[in-house]
Parts: C-alpha cells; sequence; structure tokens
C-alpha cells in the first residue's frame, strides 16, 4: 500500500553519484527502507540502514560517513535543510479511506488536513465529503509541531492520520476537539484536548512557582539558537535562572538525573507531552508552555 518511487531514486544516485547512501526512516517504515536500499545497491553504490529513530525531516543523521541521505516518511523540513545531499520520500499510503459521512458535519465548513503519508488523497476526501453535502477545504500537511496550514474560524477540523500523534497536536494548538480519520481503519474519532490542557495547565502553573529551568536543545534541525536565546530573555525578564544542555536524543533517565525541577524541551515540542509528560519527578513543558509560565497562564500556546 505503501509507494515507494523508485524513479526519484534513481534520478538522486545518478546526480549526486555518492559512493555510500544512508537510507533512513521511521520505524513504521523499516520495510520501505530496506527496498530503498536493495534499489541503491543495485545501481551499484553503497548503502547503509540507518538504526537511529527518524520522528521528522528535522533530524537528518549527517554525522554518518556517507555521501548522501535519503530520508523516508516526511517531506522536506521548512526551516532548516542538511548540508549533505538529501532525498526526501513521504512514502504516500495509496489507498483512500472509506468515509462514512455523520450527519451532524452536513452543512459545515471543514478543514481538511493530513501527515506526510496521506497529502495526497485530501482532495478524493473532499469530494466524498462534498458529495454528502459538506463544505470542506483542503488545508494542507500538518506536521507533529507545524500547524501553518491550519485556518481559524471554520466548524470542524479533519486530520487523515494514523495514531493519535497528529491530531492530538493540533487539538491543543486550537484549544479545542478535532476529528481524526484514520485511513487504516476508516473510522472518524473525536479528539477532545480538555482533559489533558487541565493536565498542561497544571504543570505550567506549577512551574511558574521555580526559580531555575533547564532548557535541552537538539542537534541538525531541532538545534533552535533563536528559541532558546528568546527564552533566555524572558527567563531573565521574570527572575528565572536558566541552565542549557543539548542532546541528540533524549530518555527519561537523561532528564532524571538533571538537577532542575523544571526541563523546557527546545528540540522537540511534542516530548513534553507524548514522551515525558506522564514523569511525575520532573516538570517538562514545551517551548511554548515555558513562555507561558514565565509570562502568565492566559498565555498559553502549543507548541511554540
Amino acid at each position: 500500500m505503501y509507494k515507494v518511487e523508485k524513479e526519484k531514486v534513481r534520478k538522486f544516485i545518478e546526480k549526486w553519484k555518492p559512493r555510500r547512501v544512508l537510507v533512513e526512516g521511521p520505524p513504521g517504515l523499516f520495510k520501505q527502507v530496506d527496498d530503498v536500499c536493495m534499489t541503491v545497491e543495485k545501481l551499484g553504490t553503497e548503502c547503509v540502514k540507518s538504526a537511529m529513530p527518524t520522528f521528522g525531516a528535522c533530524l537528518v543523521y549527517e554525522f554518518f560517513p556517507v555521501d548522501a541521505i535519503i530520508h523516508l516518511g516526511h517531506y522536506p523540513y521548512k526551516w532548516w535543510k542538511p548540508k549533505k545531499p538529501t532525498l526526501f520520500l513521504e512514502v504516500p499510503y495509496m489507498r483512500v479511506p472509506k468515509i462514512s459521512v455523520p450527519e451532524d458535519l452536513k452543512g459545515k465548513r471543514v478543514q481538511l488536513l493530513a501527515s506526510a503519508q496521506h497529502v495526497h488523497a485530501l482532495t478524493e476526501i473532499k469530494k466524498e465529503f462534498e458529495k454528502k453535502g459538506v463544505r470542506a477545504e483542503v488545508g494542507g500537511l500538518v506536521l507533529g509541531c507545524d500547524f501553518t496550514n491550519v485556518r481559524r474560524g471554520f466548524d470542524e477540523y479533519i486530520v487523515v492520520a494514523g495514531g493519535m500523534f497528529h491530531a492530538q497536536g493540533l487539538a491543543l494548538y486550537l484549544k479545542r476537539s478535532v476529528i481524526k480519520l484514520d485511513p487504516y481503519t476508516d473510522r472518524l474519532e473525536v479528539i477532545d484536548p480538555k482533559k489533558l490542557l487541565m493536565k498542561r495547565y497544571w504543570k505550567v502553573s506549577q512551574a511558574s512557582e521555580e526559580e531555575t529551568f533547564a532548557i535541552v536543545d537538539g542537534h541538525e534541525g531541532q538545534s533552535r539558537e533563536a528559541l532558546v536565546e528568546g527564552l533566555k530573555i524572558i527567563a531573565n525578564k521574570s527572575s528565572k535562572r536558566v541552565k542549557l544542555y543539548k542532546s541528540l536524543i533524549l530518555t527519561k533517565e537523561f532528564l532524571l538525573n538533571l538537577p532542575e525541577r523544571v526541563i523546557v524541551i527546545a528540540s522537540c515540542p511534542r516530548l513534553a507531552v507524548d514522551d515525558f509528560g506522564d514523569l511525575e519527578e520532573k516538570i517538562v513543558l514545551a517551548p511554548g508552555e515555558a513562555r507561558a509560565s514565565m509570562l502568565g497562564l492566559e498565555r498559553y500556546s502549543f507548541p511554540w
């Protein structure tokens, strides 16, 4: 069901003529990583398969001793580009979901959004909704940390993506419920962020009482120097002290060993909620949440 565009791989190899290529992708696409690697090897180029977890186009492992990189599962990242020649293959999922449109959506204005594997299906999905009397508009791609394609003012927002990651991120960003359309099960599900938002507000309130904040910045596309400097300025005005750390991959053990109770993750804001949101010993915040802890809860924003 996933489409690997081997012709793009061939043209990339012919253009850059690398001796050794790294192929990387998220765990769910490891089978496709293997497929791409076989294509590369048939073209006479050595191929290395990355065993490092790849979460987005913001994290391309350029430090490996290779001449070029093929990155699966994501479109190029807006805010950073790798220095080494890199081919981004989004690997679209070719099946279009079968949609049973609920009666309460008829007549409403709906924006349709999707993760990288399902953006290509949005036009067909729009047609199906419009047949049922829904005024649908294609919004396009959403990332876990970038919702710039989202326009406010719609009655409902529908995210085409597997799992909870993209829909939950959008719900936190908008501070309202959204609808997830699972392209693997064809199910529509309302994602209400109310309980999670209350939990995040509580953590922000707790953080506001602390004097020292740890900021953890990342590497490559997750190195956010301007963001870190901005947080430092706000912290200084709020009489908070800041300690800066750098890390490529974060674990609970690493965070637990930090002496500071409040930890702001600048590298990937989703880690604060998805990976470390239940960490009781520490208060782990995304950058927008850290800003709210210093400037007031009414300034809460997610992710940035």
